[in-house]
C-alpha cells in the first residue's frame, strides 16, 4: 500500500505542473487577446482606411486593393485544451516509461 501512495504522490506532484503550466499559458493568452483588442480599437480609422493609389494611364480602370490577411499568431482557446490534453498525456507516458525501467 505504501508503494501506490508514494506513486500516487508522484503522479500528482507531475500533474500539479502541468496544470499550473496549463494556467499560465492561459493567462498569457487571455492578457495577448485583451491587448490586441485594445489596440484594434485605439487605432486611426482614417489612416487604416487609406488607400494609396498609382497614377494610371487614363481609360484603364483602377484596380480595387485586396484585403491583406490577419497574422496567424493568435491562440485560441482549443488550441490551449490541446496543449494540456498533450502534456497530460506526455507526462503519463513519461509516468508509465519510469515504470516499465524501474521494474526491470
Amino acid at each position: 500500500m505504501n508503494d501506490i501512495l508514494r506513486a500516487l504522490g508522484i503522479s500528482a506532484g507531475i500533474l500539479f505542473l502541468v496544470v499550473i503550466l496549463i494556467v499560465i499559458v492561459s493567462i498569457a493568452a487571455v492578457n495577448r487577446g485583451a491587448e490586441q483588442a485594445e489596440a484594434a480599437h485605439t487605432k486611426d480609422p482614417v489612416a487604416e482606411s487609406a488607400v494609396r493609389v498609382k497614377e494610371t494611364v487614363p481609360g484603364t480602370a483602377a484596380k480595387a486593393a485586396k484585403p491583406v490577411a490577419a497574422a496567424a499568431d493568435e491562440i485560441s482557446v482549443p488550441q490551449i485544451l490541446l496543449l494540456g490534453v498533450g502534456l497530460f498525456v506526455v507526462t503519463v507516458v513519461a509516468l508509465l516509461a519510469l515504470s516499465l525501467i524501474e521494474h526491470m
